[in-house]
């Protein structure tokens, strides 16, 4: 039988070496992608990738790990980017910043989140397949201060969404389970800087044990696991030829 193995891409000081640490405790083999490697995330990884987060080192971080551990059956991306602005001028970050700012939040976030669909197609169908974006509160929130980053944050809400309906769902996990995780204080607001590392940990692999598709948007609280709130994001999913036909219906109408 296979060993489990989990890749996480932002493997950093709190959420990401949280994680690390509780799929090690729970026998996963673990690969970690940062920036910085320190030495605390080596003594608990089983390999360490350093890595600006290109699109194209995703894809070699993919390589590397399935040729040194297997292929991943979980795979979190908890990495972003963002070039803050004032709040009352948000569009005044540059081009160069903006594109920077949006090749770790989305085009490389969409590179592992691709990568990981195939990558589940060579996992041993004995394990779980369950991939995790890191998300925050911009599903819904306009935040001009943080404007690149609530960008990249909605864009892989859609990603995951699509995903979650189409492979989670329909698929029955056959190319995984996928979220949108958000930790949230009880009555719903932000946590903003105080999230908890230790939370991510256990609520991450809480997710990987459900054996089904959950809430795409999983937002949840420390202690208490997933809890939904209103007012969250709501959006339809539906297939393109669906959508075609109900408009010819209506054509008339116009």
């Amino acid at each position: 039988m296979s060993d489990p193995v989990v890749l996480i891409f932002g493997a950093g000081a709190r959420v990401g070496l949280s994680i690390a640490s509780k799929f090690k405790q729970q026998g996963y083999k673990v690969a970690a992608v940062s920036r910085t490697i320190k030495d605390d995330l080596k003594e608990v990884a089983h390999q360490t990738i350093s890595s600006s987060l290109t699109p194209e080192e995703v894809s070699k971080a993919f390589q590397q790990v399935e040729q040194g551990l297997g292929p991943p059956n979980v795979v979190v991306y908890n990495a972003y980017a963002v070039g803050f602005t004032s709040g009352d001028d948000p569009l005044s970050l540059s081009t160069s910043d903006f594109s920077k700012d949006l090749d770790v939040n989305v085009t490389s976030a969409y590179a592992a989140a691709s990568l990981a669909a195939t990558a589940f197609t060579r996992v041993a169908a004995s394990l779980p397949k369950v991939f995790i974006y890191t998300g925050n509160m911009c599903s819904y929130l306009a935040i001009p201060e943080s404007f690149s980053l609530g960008v990249g944050k909605n864009a892989m809400a859609y990603v995951i969404q699509t995903a979650a309906e189409t492979y989670g769902i329909r698929g029955k996990g056959e190319k995984g389970f996928w979220y949108f995780a958000d930790q949230r204080f009880n009555d719903g607001t932000s946590v903003m800087a105080h999230i908890d590392g230790e939370a991510h940990g256990e609520y991450y692999w809480s997710l990987v044990n459900q054996n089904t598709q959950g809430a795409w948007n999983s937002t949840f609280v420390k202690g208490k696991g997933y809890k939904r709130f209103d007012g969250e994001l709501k959006r339809e999913f539906i297939g393109m030829m669906e959508l075609v036909q109900q408009a010819d219906e209506r054509k008339g109408e116009l």
